[in-house]
This record gives structure tokens, C-alpha cells and sequence, in this order.
């Protein structure tokens, strides 16, 4: 039972490695695209954003609720939590479709390991946060 856990655990572990450094590759080529000026046609797409980061704003009130935190903390976590969802939401998509329109601009260089190495090194940072961000409050009984 226990190796089957373990087992369990590395998919999961790496599947929230791959996928996180994807979508963050993703977010640095579509902060490429919007750099550059080559990406067009954003606020068409706006609403859209908008809607994805109503819907993690909702989807982290209910879980920072569920997890029993004030009322305080509750609202200006999900409001974080929301506009770090509009970014990563929005620069992804921009990602993919510049990858589509310019191929040979994102996968005919070195960038993209540039990129994904990016992409890994913040996957790692926000895990790291994640797990300590409570390190960094005014509550933390190491600062009283």
C-alpha cells in the first residue's frame, strides 16, 4: 500500500512540475508575442480573461473558506490569488497563439529552453511560497 502511494504521489509531483512550467513557458513566450507588438486582436479576448480570473476568484474564496481562514485573509487572498490568475491566464493564451501564428520565432531558436528553464525555476519558487508563505506575515509567532 505504501509503494502504491509513493507511487501516486510522483504522478502527481510530476504532473504539477510539467504542467506549471508549461503554462509558465507559455507565459514567457506570450509576454514575447505582447513585447514585440506581433499579437493582435488582445481585447477581443478580454472578456474572456476577465471571466477566468471571476471564476479563481470565486474558486479561492471558497477554498481559503473551506480551510477556515478570516474573513480578512480570505478576501485579500482570493483577490491575490484572482489577479495572479488574470496574468497567467492571459499571458498563456497570448503564448499559444503567438506559438501558432510564429512557430518559427518560438520553436526555431534557443529561446524556448531558455524559456522552459524559466518556467521550472518559478515552478519551483511557487511551490516554495506556497508551503511558506505564512514565513512572511505579520502573524508569524517567530516576529511577536
Amino acid at each position: 500500500m505504501v509503494s502504491l502511494l509513493r507511487g501516486e504521489f510522483a504522478r502527481q509531483t510530476a504532473g504539477f512540475i510539467v504542467g506549471s512550467s508549461l503554462v509558465l513557458t507559455a507565459c514567457f513566450v506570450g509576454l514575447l508575442g505582447l513585447s514585440t507588438g506581433t499579437v493582435a486582436d488582445v481585447q477581443t479576448r478580454l472578456p474572456f480573461y476577465i471571466l477566468g480570473m471571476a471564476t479563481v476568484f470565486v474558486a479561492a474564496m471558497f477554498g481559503l473558506v473551506r480551510y477556515e481562514a478570516d474573513g480578512t485573509t480570505a478576501m485579500f487572498g482570493a483577490v491575490g490569488i484572482s489577479l495572479v490568475g488574470l496574468v497567467l491566464i492571459s499571458l498563456t493564451v497570448e503564448g499559444v497563439i503567438y506559438a501558432f501564428r510564429f512557430p518559427g520565432r518560438v520553436f526555431g531558436s534557443e529561446l524556448l529552453v531558455y524559456f522552459l528553464a524559466a518556467g521550472l525555476i518559478g515552478t519551483a519558487l511557487g511551490y516554495w511560497l506556497l508551503n511558506f508563505w505564512r514565513d512572511f506575515t505579520a502573524d508569524h509567532p517567530e516576529k511577536a
